[in-house]
């Protein structure tokens, strides 16, 4: 399925916001980036939250949009080795930038795998380039970033856990949700939509997973109610396993949450491939999927049969 067709069907990528003015944010921190948006100038960033799907890596692609500045996109979780900074990341930072303005290295996930060789030597590069380049980080845990990476950042926390900022924070997710099913012309009761933020909150993107998942099912007359509860969700740490080509992790998890293997396969084709960087392996993530779906309608052993289609994943992933 090509590029365009997967962000229309995938919802969290569908309904990503491409603009800073459209994105879920408290109010305060909404207004410091529309600050810098107007300037067309920002600083080095570091965006943390121990929370995952708060929008820290849409806000990072929604401020080079905005600015309409040139950015390379790299997921440290899988590229962390020195040589990335060496060919990625210098080749783009040294080159001129198309637009005349100033040119941004967005790295997501900026402490995994906390390499403190790598960080070293990104302080580097940002001492380098600091004339033509800046950085936008993630992370999970701003104690894995070294201080003096931290220091050469503007830290902005995405937690959203204190008190007055989920009071605000939530009736407008509710409220954003809500216009998503309209959308999709999915009928629905509000009180479960304010449920299902209670629950997830601020995890957005597990809440749109969440929604798309259950309303596959649903018959077209169908009311979106409390029964959404009872769907068993694929949460994202088991594709970060595969991601990270950690076979028994991965099959340890699935083993753990009892997951029903007959829809397991038809959950990666949806969620999985759009996560995959190498566009050029979807076409063969795909193959696979479908082979080994049509086996698991008659084989044996159904655990068996989805541990050698992971395999087969993670060859294609690592060719």
């Amino acid at each position: 399925m090509a590029t365009k067709q997967l962000a229309q069907f995938i919802w969290i990528e569908k309904f990503r916001p491409q603009a800073v003015k459209d994105i879920l944010l408290p109010n305060k921190l909404k207004k410091y980036f529309l600050g810098l948006i107007e300037k067309k100038e920002i600083p080095n960033l570091l965006l943390y939250s121990s929370n995952p799907g708060s929008g820290k890596t849409t806000i990072a692609k929604a401020i080079c949009n905005d600015i309409g500045a040139d950015f390379i996109y790299i997921n440290n979780s899988m590229e962390s080795g020195i040589d990335t900074l060496r060919s990625n990341i210098s080749r783009f930072a040294s080159t001129k930038s198309m637009h005349g303005g100033p040119k941004i290295v967005i790295l997501d996930e900026a402490d995994a795998g906390h390499n403190e060789a790598f960080q070293k030597a990104l302080r580097g590069f940002m001492e380098e380039f600091a004339n033509s380049c800046r950085f936008i980080l993630t992370c999970n845990y701003i104690s894995k970033i070294i201080e003096p990476l931290q220091s050469r950042c503007e830290k902005v926390d995405f937690g959203f856990m204190i008190t007055e900022i989920q009071e605000e924070m939530k009736p407008k997710i509710v409220k954003r949700l809500s216009l998503i099913l309209t959308a999709e012309k999915i009928q629905f009761d509000p009180a479960t939509i304010a449920k299902i933020v209670d629950t997830y909150y601020p995890d957005i993107r597990e809440m749109l997973k969440l929604l798309q998942q259950f309303t596959r099912t649903m018959e077209e007359s169908e009311v979106l109610n409390d029964s959404i509860f009872n769907v068993q969700m694929i949460n994202s740490e088991l594709y970060d396993f595969i991601l990270q080509n950690k076979f028994t992790k991965a099959r340890e998890y699935i083993i753990n949450h009892n997951y029903n293997f007959d829809e397991l396969y038809s959950n990666f084709y949806r969620e999985f491939i759009p996560l995959v960087e190498k566009k050029e392996k979807w076409p063969q993530i795909t193959i696979i999927l479908a082979q080994y779906q049509h086996q698991n309608s008659f084989v044996a052993d159904k655990e068996l049969n989805f541990s050698a289609c992971l395999w087969e994943i993670l060859g294609c992933l690592q060719s």
